[in-house]
């Protein structure tokens, strides 16, 4: 098959891409979706009441309703961002610099999940460090005991989150020779010749796995060891979760399908040929049963 011809029976570029199998019929469990509407609503309650605390001369009680707000509001918004399907960017992926020395398509991570993320830590972080001052403060066995168990978690989220900001952006590069995946906590390389499959799944939201063999080409290194943000859990699977890409999953998706199905087509990854395929459409991956 030439690089610039459509698949016989595939939509020409320019058409929608058929969603996966894999991500469709899931929905949101019910108890999910109440407990966020009751956490949205909580947080309008408290914006409001610390709206009228600072009409009526009162700012000293309306700082932790609005500190509560403004916390609760990101949880919402964190939780829509991963859980709804955003409007994604038009982007479909850029040519760059792979790892492995050559050049691939890159699809890079969504600065809009970093800020919700980063934004929530970052508060829980600070409230944390503030209730174990107080506790350690009360000078019982007790206090003093949980005071080191909070310190504790906020030692694990701060390196958590130092780490996630140190490999930010994170991305996914197809090349030549395999695909690359930089996540929050991790690096992965898988040679194309050790994958077997890619698959659209559901784990609590909607995935791109990357079935694969062990393979000695296979690179990973884990910067936070048997902690991070979970993906090296699934190996010798590679694990995007979607809700971190800029780009429309979808397209991601069936890019991967294509190029592992097309063998031949690999080596346009290196070119420009690539992103004018998949950004027309015509890089379209086998339907799953």
């Amino acid at each position: 098959m030439r690089a610039d011809q459509d698949p016989f029976g595939w939509p020409s570029g320019g058409s929608a891409l058929p969603r996966p199998a894999g991500w469709t019929g899931q929905r949101l469990p019910v108890w999910l979706k109440v407990s966020m509407g009751w956490v949205a609503l909580l947080a309008l309650g408290m914006a409001a009441a610390a709206a009228w605390s600072s009409w009526t001369g009162q700012p000293a009680t309306g700082v932790p309703l609005a500190a509560g707000a403004i916390y609760l509001g990101h949880v919402v918004g964190l939780a829509t961002r991963f859980w709804w399907t955003p409007r994604r960017s038009s982007q479909t992926g850029t040519l760059t610099a792979a790892p492995a020395g050559t050049k691939g398509v890159r699809f890079g991570y969504s600065a809009w999940s970093y800020y919700w993320l980063t934004a929530v830590l970052v508060m829980t972080e600070l409230a944390a460090l503030a209730l174990t001052v107080a506790l350690a403060m009360s000078a019982t066995v007790v206090g003093v005991v949980t005071a080191v168990v909070i310190g504790v978690l906020v030692l694990v989220v701060g390196w958590f989150l130092v780490t996630m900001l140190r490999l930010a952006p994170g991305n996914l590069i197809l090349s030549p020779s395999g695909v690359y995946h930089r996540s929050l906590t991790s690096t992965h390389f898988i040679p194309w010749d050790a994958i077997v499959a890619v698959s659209a799944e559901w784990i609590g939201t909607p995935i791109i796995a990357v079935k694969a063999f062990p393979s000695q080409d296979t690179q990973l290194r884990r910067s936070m060891g048997r902690f991070g943000s979970g993906e090296v859990q699934f190996l010798p699977l590679m694990v995007i979760r979607t809700a971190w890409l800029v780009t429309d999953p979808t397209t991601v998706y069936h890019a991967l399908s294509f190029y592992h199905a097309h063998p031949d087509l690999r080596a346009e990854l290196a070119t420009p040929a690539a992103p004018d395929r998949i950004g027309n459409g015509r890089a379209i991956g086998q339907q799953q049963p």
